[in-house]
């Protein structure tokens, strides 16, 4: 099995195990002896019948997501030549060969199979292969997959935000994580998960930075955290924290089965290479998800209702698709904690809306946050106002949130590339200004 050559998978579509399979069938059903006839001994097992040295790629199907080992029609062709030429019979093609469409168009690795030994330890690596195509088709935002890993219950769902200096981007600001444990809730009866009660939150201020670095092209308003309080921290203890939050949700690393861990990110996955520079590995086995590809196929496939004015094919901010899911939470401030809280609540009301509660928002952090926020701000020179989140001034100060208010009334701005100049970025979600 060493020798291999790259090749194209278009036209390779037989399994080859179905091949023999289809052919024992067919002697069955027509009460063929072929034990008795001089091709027989080709038959008399799978190992046998690799005797030909069948020329094999590894394919995953693109309808069931399973992988398979695959040959091309001609090389069936060419063994049903030599049965002729060495025996004199010709065999026909059973009807019922498994047919497989390649899930991917990339180039595969062709190889030669001979005996038992060397189709077992291809198989071995069909597994990896499967698991290789659904994260692909997770990360591409797939209702197929991504619904029911959901309804599975047995993931835990993690959404990591940073705010990063304009000055030093090395610099973190803030940071703030939002995950959900679904196979422990669902062994308690707990479903669905209720934000306020089963989402494991968090949100750090970096206590170095804290009111003496403050970005002036993307200001967040770090002290304004509606889910919690937030925490001041070391920046040299950042790294061990996120390090301890990942390695708690995360099961070990595999190349045959996917982790328990599944990663959230919306538009972006600038997270991934920030946690590698700080040293943070994510297994290499986590399935990704974006909110972002999720629900513009969700919309693509008229499952998002009718959203007048939107093109096709474009992509919905985090305050935009939370606009259309709970208007009453688009008014919150922007800062790593709720950007990470939000986005866990979005993907949870983008699966499974029914029956969720509404996150409770502590106004008091709120309010006082922003108006400390912008003392700040206005002293460094950044001059934010409420406005600049989109609230009327008079309403500042007095605040609602809930299910009917929201201090936008404008639905969501949808994003598409000429408008990303225009977003302020923290990490893996895109928000508009």
């Amino acid at each position: 099995m060493s020798d291999f050559t790259l090749v194209e998978p278009a036209g390779w579509t037989l399994s080859l195990q179905s091949i023999y399979s289809a052919y024992v069938g067919y002697f069955q059903i027509h009460g063929i002896p072929w034990w008795d006839r001089s091709w027989g001994h080709l038959f008399s097992s799978f190992g046998d019948f690799l005797s030909f040295s069948w020329p094999v790629i590894t394919l995953t199907d693109a309808t069931t997501g399973q992988a398979h080992i695959v040959t091309r029609p001609g090389s069936l062709n060419a063994f049903l030549k030599m049965v002729k030429t060495r025996f004199g019979e010709t065999l026909p093609i059973p009807p019922n060969i498994l047919h497989v469409t390649p899930f991917s168009g990339a180039s595969r690795h062709m190889r030669h199979i001979n005996d038992w030994t060397a189709y077992k330890k291809l198989h071995a690596t069909l597994p990896a292969s499967e698991l290789a195509a659904i994260r692909t088709r997770i990360r591409a935002g797939d209702p197929t997959v991504i619904v029911p890993l959901w309804t599975a219950r047995d993931k835990t769902y993690l959404t990591l935000s940073f705010a990063w200096s304009e000055r030093n981007e090395k610099s973190c600001l803030e940071w703030g994580y939002a995950a959900v444990r679904c196979s422990v809730l669902d062994s308690q009866g707990q479903w669905p998960p209720v934000p306020d009660v089963n989402y494991r939150k968090g949100h750090y201020i970096t206590a170095e930075y804290a009111d003496q670095v403050i970005n002036r092209i993307n200001p967040t308003f770090p002290w304004s955290y509606a889910f919690g309080d937030s925490q001041v921290i070391a920046k040299s203890n950042i790294s061990q924290v996120v390090e301890a939050v990942v390695s708690s949700l995360a099961s070990p690393n595999s190349d045959t089965t996917a982790n328990n861990l599944v990663l959230v990110i919306h538009g972006s996955a600038d997270v991934i290479p920030r946690l590698q520079q700080m040293g943070i590995k994510l297994p290499h086995n986590m399935h990704i998800i974006d909110t972002a590809s999720f629900e513009r196929t969700l919309f693509a496939a008229g499952k998002r209702g009718v959203m007048g004015g939107r093109q096709p094919g474009s992509s919905m901010t985090l305050d935009g698709l939370i606009m259309t899911l709970a208007p009453g939470l688009a008014s919150i401030p922007r800062n790593t904690g709720n950007e990470s809280f939000l986005g866990l609540f979005a993907l949870q009301m983008l699966l499974e809306p029914e029956g969720v509660r509404m996150p409770t928002v502590n106004v008091k952090n709120v309010t006082a946050g922003m108006r400390h926020s912008m003392v700040m701000n206005s002293k460094n020179g950044t001059g934010m106002s409420p406005t600049d989140l989109g609230i009327p001034v008079e309403e500042f100060g007095q605040m609602k949130f809930g299910p009917g208010r929201s201090g936008s009334r404008s639905p969501g701005r949808q994003l598409d590339a000429a408008d990303s100049r225009r977003s302020r970025r923290l990490s893996g979600f895109v928000l508009t200004r």
